[in-house]
């Protein structure tokens, strides 16, 4: 039975990774209403979140590619390039690599995360102002300030009177914004030719940053991924970028699960929910949720490039506008079902504020601002 549920969590956490939109978030929603045993429920949704975090690198790399070389993320680049399969090969190899070294450093994290949460916590106000500042000063662009300006607004507004605020925002600004500037664009057959290399010293070092980073991000609330690369010293582009965007997304999920144990802190909505069922989690089912986690990252990353070489040679026989206008009008529909005919409007707007940071050449991350200024309100 418990490996049947550890599959399950698998293959929905695959189905989640390729459909925009559904979040892991949404799965434990709706499982934590159903009549199931509290430890399967943490388990599948162990399984659901990790899987979620890898196969996520597929439609990454294949949906979004804007027209503008400017406005493209490493991946696209690659994609336009048709090396859309290797992206995600280099991408997961971020994944898997980063969830190794982050185990072997979970025992760091066990002694050191309560000393330095304490530490930081009556200054979190403050810290997370001046990270902010030094990232919208480091893009030296005053696109940089008004992209984090308007997504500020509109988060203090939306969190106010739409129904699960978050799917319609957060899938506007970072979904249907990138998809919509995709419609002209022409993607060349994919191939996977090898020609991509990256030397073993990169590979480790970029792989470390991103452990390192998507691990004390989690300490800060609001902060994510992409702004804890954009502190780091590397290049922001190149096949080093996807190791360690890779390594960041999938170790921020199970760094969740560590500040949870250690913390007894939610990071993210899936922990909030199993928190609730379960309360603190104990040693021994912290171990088999480290359990859980490899054997998913492992199978993830299989699927995930076998998948990406579907997607390759489905490009050969679907147009890539017809494909991102599906994929957008799926997105308007889940968001009438879930946020109703507000949060479409709010989808909306957030697809034109989400356009504007590629069009003026400035980070999608300062898009984040949605979630930092309503925080930055609540702490001070």
């Amino acid at each position: 039975m418990l490996l049947l549920v550890v599959l399950f969590g698998i293959l929905v956490g695959v189905v989640c990774g390729l459909t925009p939109g559904i979040h892991t978030n949404l799965i434990a929603v709706v499982v934590a209403a159903l009549p199931f045993d509290p430890f399967l429920v943490c388990v599948f949704l162990v399984c659901v979140a990790v899987t979620n975090s890898v196969v996520d690198a597929v439609p990454s790399v294949f949906l979004g590619a804007s027209e503008d070389v400017m406005a493209l993320l490493p991946g696209h680049q690659l994609l336009v390039q048709g090396l859309g399969v290797d992206a995600v090969k280099f991408t997961v190899m971020g994944s898997l690599f980063g969830m190794v070294f982050a185990v072997f450093l979970i025992p760091v994290f066990v002694f050191v995360f309560p000393f330095l949460f304490s530490l930081i916590r009556p200054f979190l106000f403050w810290i997370i102002l001046v990270l902010v500042l030094f990232l919208l000063f480091k893009d030296r662009s005053v696109w940089s300030f008004v992209v984090f300006v308007l997504a500020g607004v509109f988060g203090l507004i939306v969190f106010r009177g739409v129904k699960e605020p978050l799917f319609p925002m957060l899938s506007g600004l970072f979904g249907g914004s990138g998809l919509l500037l995709s419609l002209k664009t022409s993607i060349p057959k994919q191939e996977s030719s090898g020609s991509l290399v990256l030397s073993k010293w990169d590979f480790v070092r970029n792989t470390f940053y991103g452990v390192l980073s998507g691990s004390i991000v989690t300490l800060f609330p609001g902060l994510g991924p992409s702004q804890g690369a954009a502190l780091l010293p590397v290049k922001k582009s190149g096949v080093g970028y996807l190791v360690l965007v890779g390594a960041m997304g999938t170790v921020d999920v199970v760094i969740s699960f560590v500040t949870w144990f250690v913390l007894n802190r939610a990071r993210n909505g899936a922990v909030v929910i199993l928190k609730q069922i379960i309360g603190s989690l104990s040693f021994d089912l912290f171990l088999f949720v480290l359990g859980c986690v490899l054997l998913s990252v492992g199978v993830a990353s299989v699927f995930s490039v076998f998948i990406a070489k579907v997607y390759a040679g489905l490009f050969e026989k679907i147009n890539y506008a017809f494909l991102c206008l599906f994929v957008l009008f799926f997105l308007c529909f889940l968001v009438v079902l879930i946020s109703g005919f507000l949060g479409l409007l709010v989808f909306v707007v957030a697809c034109f504020i989400g356009m504007l940071a590629p069009l003026s050449g400035v980070s999608r991350a300062n898009a984040m601002g949605c979630l930092i200024v309503p925080l930055l309100f609540a702490l001070s």
